[in-house]
């Protein structure tokens, strides 16, 4: 029931887009080497492993919402730099406050990503008469 109310609150958000819905650990680690997952919202218990010894066991971990009922592992996952950590029955503007923390950290990560990717410019300014000049760095013998 849980789940299907994760499901519903997700589809709400305009912004977020379901990849997948896993009832274990092991289903969620096929769905995170076969896809590019962004964000995951993750119970702590789970069948087989715990949600935290799944994240643990991650290379590249995505973003990381937790939604579970206890709330004594909430210290722990911040260890793992969780976005958020929700305890159930959680509220719909309790979830969407998690959504947008987790939006923004998303669109900062990306912004870092492209301008340490964005290639070094091949001239820079030279301040000359009171003007700048743009000098290429192919120009200079």
């Amino acid at each position: 029931m849980a789940l299907k109310l994760l499901e519903d609150n997700i589809t709400k958000v305009p912004y977020l887009a379901l990849v997948a819905s896993c009832r274990n650990a092991f289903d969620a680690m096929k769905v995170l080497q076969e896809n590019k997952i962004d964000l995951i919202f993750i119970d702590i218990q789970m069948p087989g492993l715990t949600g935290l010894q799944l994240i643990g066991s991650l290379e590249n971990k995505p973003l990381l919402i937790f939604i579970t009922a206890y709330k004594e592992y909430a210290l722990e996952s911040y260890n793992l730099a969780v976005v958020d950590y929700l305890v159930k029955p959680v509220a719909l503007d309790r979830f969407i406050k998690a959504c947008n923390r987790a939006k923004e950290l998303h669109e900062l990560k990306m912004s870092k990503n492209q301008s340490v990717a964005s290639p070094s410019p091949d001239y820079f300014f030279l301040n000359a008469d009171y003007s700048q000049v743009k000098i290429m760095f192919n120009d200079i013998t």
